[in-house]
């Protein structure tokens, strides 16, 4: 979502003049924020989630689904809705998306640190979609709100349902298969990075997904709309704008911590875990109606959200604006940046003359080197030295794998905080809720036991990339460091990672552990806690599947299907009622979660 603030949107053209004032104003934003927190100690541990939504439009009658456009026109209902207080009900806090078809949902509230908000997660997320479907189910009984990372023939044929077209957003995009009403009116900044993304690149992206072979596919397989485009490669998929990337949902979940200390010591303890985590969440084998050789949203980010100029690209030292995290933060682990990347020395010189680590520094050093994507007019020149907005604009349009959140400098009552960023969304609540309980109880046992989980980035990165091959869960190891004084890493399986070794005993239960050691932990959130263990662990050892394996394998036994690689009108129907019905607890998949795995949660804690 990032930085939501009205005003009036500068072009690319008048950006670029003014890029260093600009970055100016945000390091002396930054310099304030850490002088007046960096002695800051004793928030307490608060956490939230953030869910996309989907919204979608079935033909029963032709056996179709298809995006539905609507999002401009529910999300000011949803605003009203929440305005409202109601002793017994939290309030939603709801936000557009970069897309038309696309919400976002999450609590107006963080969850506490008290155990028994751990049990109000999966509750939470059912009342947003609860809200959303209300409203879509007044008008229409065939309209639906469901998680779902990309939708499969997102880019292929009739995939809007909507296609009035607005003048208003009519933009330079050049995109072959996705029109410009797909990007989202309700906020000026989506519209903004999308152009300023293609001005500032000066070319079009061209992405590459290796398509999935199957025995009839044909060899070479070429996608010929592309043919004559320059980047052709045979045996790909290839997708040509920002919003064929940003039209994917995820799952994003943020912890703050109690001091800056601690807030280094989450981000780079969480690090490691990023490709881990992407790999457990996997939910993305289909793009643009054909199974893919890959299982996840995040490289397809990776190259729709790269702004850099042909030069930039032929330096291995600047990536694109989403990739895996840079830097670990704290001096401790620095000799693990193995990767050399632009920064800004003089950023990195005036943050350590002001006390800061000269590795934390690095940090924002190297993302000074980005220019502001999202400028205001009203905005480019600060009013007072109150607000943060130039900082943090420019902090949330950068999209790595982590992002590292100092407070807000106008807001006393936000601390140090580090989100989460590398997960698919999932089908269901219950999957959603158990890997955000898992990573909100796995920081908590990172700081109790003092874990140290650090691996040179290079092999954090590498991970990531392994994350994406299909079915990686069960095919793929993993760099990981499994303990000992000599700290070095191995390559191990996801089910060694979770559930353990005869060298380490597994993230899985040291948070049993953690959990066993625990005080005021009632019966209720016990069981559903470890319903949500149950559901990871077993997902490792490969005895459930991803959400990317069980649509892959969902597609592949399809009677239509013709062992081609083509994701059919049909095949996506039937596919995507399926994930409609299960969401909404009307089916099962016993693929995906076993009928024993049931939970009793509440909106409030008990």
């Amino acid at each position: 979502m990032g930085v939501l603030t009205e005003g009036t949107p500068l072009s690319w053209n008048e950006i670029a003049p003014v890029c260093q004032v600009y970055r100016s104003y945000a390091l002396s934003q930054l310099i304030k924020i850490f002088e007046k927190f960096k002695d800051h100690h004793g928030d307490s541990f608060l956490w939230g989630d953030e869910l996309e939504f989907v919204l979608l439009h079935f033909d029963h009658s032709k056996k179709r689904v298809q995006l539905l456009l609507k999002a401009h026109e529910i999300l000011p209902r949803l605003v009203e809705t929440n305005k409202e207080t109601h002793d017994d009900t939290p309030s939603i806090a709801w936000h557009p998306e970069a897309c038309d078809f696309m919400i976002e949902g999450v609590p107006c509230e963080p969850y506490g640190f008290l155990p028994s908000y751990l049990n109000t997660v999966e509750a939470n997320m059912t009342l947003r979609r609860k809200q959303a479907q209300e409203i879509l189910s007044e008008q229409s009984d065939c309209e639906y709100v469901i998680n779902m990372s990309a939708f499969p023939r997102y880019g292929n044929g009739q995939f809007i349902y909507s296609s009035t077209q607005d003048d208003s957003q009519e933009v330079a995009k050049k995109s072959t298969y996705y029109p410009d009403e797909l990007i989202s009116p309700n906020h000026p900044r989506m519209k903004s990075v999308v152009v300023n993304t293609l001005a500032r690149s000066q070319s079009p992206p061209l992405i590459h997904i290796p398509i999935f072979r199957d025995t009839t596919t044909p060899s070479p397989f070429q996608d010929l709309s592309f043919k004559q485009t320059k980047g052709f490669r045979d045996d790909h998929i290839h997708l040509d704008c920002f919003i064929a990337g940003w039209g994917c949902c995820c799952l994003q979940v943020t912890f703050q911590a109690q001091s800056l200390t601690e807030s280094l010591q989450v981000y780079d303890q969480l690090l490691p875990l990023t490709g881990i985590m992407l790999a457990l969440s996997n939910a993305c084998p289909i793009w643009r109606g054909y199974l893919t050789d890959i299982d996840s949203r995040y490289e397809v980010l990776f190259q729709t959200a790269d702004d850099r100029t042909a030069d930039e690209r032929e330096r291995s030292t600047l990536s694109s604006r989403c990739s895996p995290a840079p830097f670990y933060l704290s001096d401790e682990h620095n000799h693990l940046n193995d990767i050399s990347l632009d920064v800004d020395e003089n950023v990195v010189s005036t943050l350590t003359k002001h006390g800061m680590s000269s590795t934390l520094a690095k940090h924002f050093g190297h993302l000074f080197v980005r220019d502001p994507l999202v400028v205001m007019k009203e905005n480019l020149h600060p009013e007072d030295d109150t607000s943060s907005y130039h900082f943090d604009n420019l902090n949330s349009t950068v999209w790595n794998s982590l992002r590292f959140k100092p407070p807000p400098l106008d807001d006393d009552k936000m601390g140090w905080r580090v989100e989460f960023r590398p997960m698919d969304i999932q089908i269901t609540d219950f999957e959603n809720a158990s890997l955000s309980v898992f990573m909100a109880l796995l920081t908590r046992v990172i700081l109790t036991y003092g874990l140290d989980l650090t691996i040179p980035i290079s092999q954090a990165n590498e991970n990531i990339v392994r994350a994406h091959h299909r079915d990686s869960v069960r095919h793929e190891k993993f760099y990981f460091r499994a303990g000992g004084d000599d700290g070095e890493s191995s390559l191990m399986t996801i089910n060694e990672i979770m559930n353990g070794n005869d060298k380490f005993a597994g993230l899985i239960p040291l948070v049993e552990k953690y959990l066993n050691e625990s005080e005021n932990i009632n019966s209720d959130t016990r069981v559903t806690i470890g319903h949500y263990l149950s559901l990871i662990s077993k997902r490792a050892a490969g005895i459930l599947l991803t959400d990317a394996s069980w649509i892959r394998q969902f597609v592949m036994s399809h009677p239509a299907y013709k062992q081609d690689s083509v994701v059919s009108d049909e095949i996506q129907y039937d596919l995507m009622w399926k994930i409609t019905q299960i969401a909404n607890g009307q089916d099962t998949c016993p693929l995906l979660i076993q009928p024993r795995m049931k939970t009793n949660t509440q909106l409030n804690p008990e």
